[in-house]
């Protein structure tokens, strides 16, 4: 069983507008139109009255969800757990055909879901009887190209077309949906609760169902190879039936796995994935993650046409020319380092965690050490001098 809603893809503005993207999207999707962000991340950050320190609380985009149309009533589930907010996200996918908006990475952003796999449709929102097999989620980030105001949006417009204007399809299976996106909130009056908005009737008190067991692939003694980790995600596009799905099949037609790179997660111990291109004329059309360790499929993204800079920083000399005697602005006033030649030690693989200056596991970083400081040079350029972590809802 599958669905998948239409649902508009926009990069969000600013890198704190994730909840001002989102609501663009599913507002445009029910009918209300392309509305600007700007007035939207007004809207939702001055009704985020419930704390303190969000830049999106969960309470202020359930207002503006509900405040500019009338055709929807969107409800904010926070839940006890991961399985009772995935089975809410995928029953209001279901049955109310919208999509609903989930906070992601614990509590630093906000994403789309807008369509799920599963092994029959729910019955209800509390329907154990179904396994989900994957969702289909629109993560607006990174945010639209800077210097220079954003760009008005349309439908259509450039959003999601790869590179530094995001990317307009990604499907994840399950497992990478419980073990690295929806974690729940850790701090604060939503502390320990999972948390999207949804468009359920206002509900009564719920009992959600226990956390399903999720099996998991047995763990290798040695990392996936380049060649194996290619040979694992062309497989996994037919396993996940995305061959067939529309956009992803032109997408997908001759395409063939490129030179993966290795990625290493830094807020997790041993944990790494393969990002795989997957290419067409030497331009890459998608792209897709696989677990080092397992071989298992986690996601996969899809751009409208074939780009040639989904995939950059991979050699060490690129790595050089872009930092080499460059200055760079250390944080808190510790002044500024030079990025000599005899001081650089480059880090062998990618690396990546959720972050203000990464919230796509497809934009990961090349990480070198100058002297006691460390530089992240983005898969797509832009570099920088530290990893701003505990955001929350950007």
């Amino acid at each position: 069983m599958h669905e998948d809603l239409a649902t508009p893809y926009h990069q969000q503005d600013t890198n704190y507008y994730c909840g001002a993207a989102c609501a663009q999207m599913v507002l445009d999707s029910v009918g209300t139109g392309l509305l600007d962000q700007d007035d939207l991340y007004a809207d939702n950050h001055s009704h985020s009255t419930t704390e303190g320190g969000w830049a999106t609380a969960p309470d202020g985009l359930q207002w503006t969800l509900n405040n500019l149309q009338s055709s929807k009533y969107f409800v904010l589930d926070a839940l006890a757990t991961e399985d009772a907010i995935s089975r809410m996200i995928v029953w209001t996918i279901h049955h109310y055909q919208v999509a609903p908006v989930a906070m992601v990475f614990g509590s630093a952003h906000w994403i789309v879901v807008r369509g799920y796999t599963a092994t029959a449709a729910p019955t209800g929102s509390i329907d154990t009887r179904y396994s989900i097999d994957g969702f289909d989620v629109n993560n607006p980030w990174p945010p639209t190209p800077m210097p220079g105001p954003p760009p008005p949006h349309a439908d259509p417009d450039a959003c999601g077309s790869g590179g530094d204007r995001g990317i307009a399809d990604q499907h994840l299976t399950y497992s990478t949906w419980t073990s690295d996106y929806m974690t729940g909130v850790e701090f604060g009056h939503w502390n320990g609760k999972f948390v999207a908005v949804c468009d359920p009737d206002p509900p009564p008190d719920r009992l959600p169902s226990d956390r399903r067991h999720v099996r998991r692939p047995r763990e290798r003694a040695r990392l996936l190879d380049a060649n194996a980790a290619a040979k694992r995600a062309d497989d996994a596009l037919d396993e996940q039936g995305l061959r067939e799905r529309a956009g992803w099949k032109e997408s997908l037609r001759a395409a063939q796995p490129g030179d993966g790179i290795l990625v290493q997660r830094l807020d997790r111990l041993d944990s790494f994935y393969w990002m795989v291109p997957m290419m067409k004329q030497r331009r890459a059309s998608a792209a897709v993650s696989i677990d080092a360790r397992t071989g298992e499929y986690r996601e996969s993204v899809r751009v409208p046409k074939p780009v040639a800079g989904m995939v950059g920083m991979v050699d060490d000399s690129e790595v050089l020319k872009r930092i080499e005697n460059e200055r760079f602005e250390l944080p808190l006033w510790q002044g500024r380092v030079r990025a000599r030649r005899e001081a650089i030690c480059i880090h062998p693989t990618f690396v990546w965690r959720p972050c203000l200056e990464s919230l796509s596991p497809f934009y990961p970083f090349r990480m070198v050490t100058v002297g006691d400081h460390r530089l992240y040079i983005r898969i797509d350029g832009p570099v920088f001098t530290s990893l701003t972590l505990g955001v929350h809802g950007i």
